[in-house]
């Protein structure tokens, strides 16, 4: 029987529960209040970023069929500019600045179905000058590098231009019966080759440090939002704790 009574005395029902956490208001409205001004600490004290980008057209030529193709695949110059270009530039703007790293960070991609890059740093406003110094000369190595694939396209189609060419003037002063077809494959071979060496583009960026219109990173709207959210979640997990708390201490002095 005493035991029965024992059980009783420590069973609670939904209500009981509801009314020891409305007992527990003021801790509630406490956990509230310091949750809600972490957030507003947090969304009016973050600094506001924007995005710098920079687009970058590959080298490229003209196929025979009239298709643009990079001399690399974006992947490639991707890559490139990833493990090599990325590190080089890094260091050489911290060993010319006072900075001990940079505040911001780079990443390269490649838009889909096209032959660009794009370069992309995340920063406070402040921060432009630097960036466009960082993207310039990461630009420039990429240039440089491109350039040397360019000159070497050039030159191979130059030497096949001059020597269709020569075999074009011969098939023209020829006098075989075969001197008309021989004409007019050298000249088809030198009129393409003509127009894939005017076609090649160097490479060049199209626009650099660019700053986006509006801000980007969560929104202070939205850091509020989550943190109203977060409030209301543990002002009840508070005003628990502040109650097994009480019922711990009481347990502790009547042990007394």
């Amino acid at each position: 029987m005493d035991n029965k009574g024992s059980n009783k005395a420590y069973e609670i029902t939904l209500v009981d529960f509801v009314v020891l956490l409305l007992r527990q208001w003021k801790v509630m409205l406490s956990c509230i209040a310091i949750v809600l001004l972490i957030t507003l600490l947090v969304a009016f004290l973050k600094p506001v970023q924007y995005e710098f980008t920079t687009m970058y057209g590959v080298a490229s030529y003209e196929t025979v069929e009239g298709a643009k193709r990079g001399l690399e695949t974006p992947e490639e110059v991707v890559a490139k500019v990833n493990n090599i270009f990325l590190e080089q530039q890094r260091r050489n703007i911290l060993s010319d600045s006072s900075i001990a790293e940079l505040p911001f960070e780079v990443s390269v991609n490649n838009p889909r179905n096209t032959l660009l890059l794009k370069i992309a740093s995340a920063a406070e406003e402040k921060y432009q000058p630097l960036i466009e110094r960082f993207h310039e000369s990461l630009v420039l190595a990429i240039e440089d590098d491109q350039r040397n694939l360019v000159n070497m396209l050039k030159n191979n189609l130059q030497y096949q231009f001059e020597a269709y060419s020569e075999a074009l003037e011969a098939a023209r002063a020829s006098s075989s019966e075969t001197a008309g077809e021989i004409e007019a494959a050298y000249f088809e071979k030198v009129f393409l080759l003509e127009r894939r060496i005017d076609s090649i583009n160097e490479g060049e960026a199209s626009q650099l440090a660019v700053q986006s219109l509006e801000p980007v990173g969560l929104g202070k709207g939205f850091i509020v939002a989550v943190g109203f959210l977060l409030a209301l979640l543990f002002a009840p997990i508070a005003a628990v704790i502040s109650i097994f708390a009480k019922k711990v201490r009481i347990a502790y002095q009547h042990g007394d």
